[in-house]
């Protein structure tokens, strides 16, 4: 399960050095998808691998609170399904998603670990009070969380 795990993370590294390098970083992970513009089903497609592969280790590893587990890469999937948050039909269920998402994957990774939580929180909270008017705070606090999850993961299994 720990290379599906790194399969996961692969290709959302992968997917954020292409578009970084291409156009910058972005304000928001869910920008990429306008970003990409007719190449915006890869932002789809790399959003629900990450949270199928990512849903099947977390529930295999039987660490943490399984429903939390659970809703994290389902909201991730979700989000990855109705990427058009500037669109009024896809909106709700986007930014519903999203919240579900990051709620229940601190939630999980304090069933887990709640150090490696309190370790990130710390970083960021230093990130946000360092940061300047170009900083992304909205985007480095997605990454924080997702790198939270596989951080929490790996320390767990490996």
């Amino acid at each position: 399960m720990v290379v599906l795990s790194f399969i996961a993370a692969l290709l959302f590294v992968v997917m954020l050095c292409v578009v970084i390098n291409k156009y910058g970083v972005p304000d928001m992970v869910s920008s990429i998808y306008y970003l990409m513009g007719k190449k915006g089903w890869v932002f789809q497609t790399v959003m629900i691998l990450f949270g199928m592969l990512m849903m099947v280790c977390l529930l295999d590893c039987g660490k943490g609170v399984q429903c939390l587990a659970f809703l994290s890469c389902a909201g991730l999937m979700f989000v990855g399904a109705a990427p058009r948050f500037l669109d009024e039909s896809e909106r709700k269920v986007h930014k519903t998603a999203a919240i579900v998402s990051a709620v229940a994957s601190v939630g999980w990774c304090l069933t887990v670990d709640w150090k490696i939580v309190v370790a990130l929180l710390g970083w960021y909270a230093v990130f946000w009070a360092c940061r300047s008017e170009d900083d992304h705070p909205w985007f480095m606090a997605e990454i924080t969380a997702v790198w939270m999850v596989l951080l929490t993961y790996w320390s767990g299994v490996v």
